[in-house]
This record gives structure tokens, C-alpha cells and sequence, in this order.
């Protein structure tokens, strides 16, 4: 069997379009997909400054976030680290990213939990409690900066990192 067989698409994939495409990669505040490519040498300056170490490199070494547990502060010091223009510190925000809360929600189950409210600083997850037995979790995407925070608190990972560049990208 050939190297490459076995991540070559099957005959019936490939012809009815199910070909599995790679999941986009999450990039850093203040630089896109078009930046990093460009741009960026793998030099690790912003790895190794992050002082959250949500940073790392993705497996063609580009910048990519893993929050692990930890936030986005929006520090800066990423972007002022690298050598190169793959960050763009004039943009009028960090990203335009927001979060989305799934269906294995605990509030679906009637399970009362608001640990992610807590743990939002700009108070873009707030609890409705109009919202029967237990409540629901509402977003206000305006005031969410998609720092994180809310991710490594909720106990059944029913929170996500919605980026609407890479669904466009991707639709």
C-alpha cells in the first residue's frame, strides 16, 4: 500500500463530496488565517510570551489558541513580541469572536448551573430565568470578546468559540 493511501479520500468520498476537511484553525487576537500565512516564520516569539500560555503551535508550527483552562486577557504582549507584521494592533477590536452554548447544557436537563456567568467579566452570559424549570443561559455576542473564560468553567464543555471568519471561509 502507497504512503499516502491512507489519507487519500476513499473513491465514494471523494465523488459525493464527503471529503473531511481539517478543522480551521483558532489564530490569536489581532490576526487572521490571510496574516498568519503570510507572515508569520514560526520564530515561537508569541508562544513563548504569552504570559497565559493559550498559545502554541498548530501542526504546520503556526500561532494558534488553546485555552486550557485559561483566558485571553488581551494583554498585547503577543502581538508586540513578534518580529513580523502578523499582528495588527489597529484593528478596532482583538477578534470578532464570540461563544455559542450547545444543547448538552446542563440548564436542558434541568440541572441548575451558571458557573460560565460567573465567570464572565463583561457579563455577556447572563441567566434567564424566565426560562422554565431551572433557566437558560442567554448571550449578548456585543458584549462577549470571546476571551474564553467561560470555557474551562462549564462542567459539561457545552460552550463554544464561535469565529464567523472561519464559518464563512467554510460554509
Amino acid at each position: 500500500m502507497p504512503a499516502h493511501a491512507s489519507t487519500a479520500p476513499s473513491r465514494r468520498a471523494f465523488l459525493t463530496g464527503r471529503v473531511a476537511r481539517p478543522e480551521p484553525q483558532f489564530r490569536p487576537p489581532w490576526t487572521d488565517e490571510d496574516r498568519v500565512q503570510a507572515h508569520c516564520t514560526s520564530c515561537n516569539a508569541c508562544v513563548e510570551s504569552c504570559p497565559e500560555q493559550i498559545i502554541e503551535f498548530d501542526s504546520r508550527n503556526r500561532p494558534r489558541i488553546n485555552f486550557r483552562g485559561s483566558e485571553c486577557t488581551f494583554c498585547e504582549v503577543c502581538a508586540e513580541a513578534c518580529p513580523k507584521p502578523v499582528f495588527d494592533l489597529l484593528q478596532p477590536s482583538p477578534w470578532p469572536v464570540t461563544v455559542s452554548i450547545g444543547d448538552d447544557c446542563l440548564l436542558s436537563a434541568g440541572i441548575s448551573c451558571q458557573l460560565c456567568t460567573d465567570s464572565c467579566d463583561p457579563r455577556a452570559l447572563r441567566m434567564d430565568l424566565s426560562v422554565r424549570p431551572v433557566g437558560a443561559i442567554r448571550i449578548d455576542p456585543e458584549a462577549c470578546s470571546g476571551c474564553g473564560a467561560c470555557l474551562a468553567t462549564c462542567p459539561n464543555d457545552a460552550i463554544a468559540i464561535c469565529d464567523p471568519r472561519q464559518q464563512r471561509s467554510h460554509a
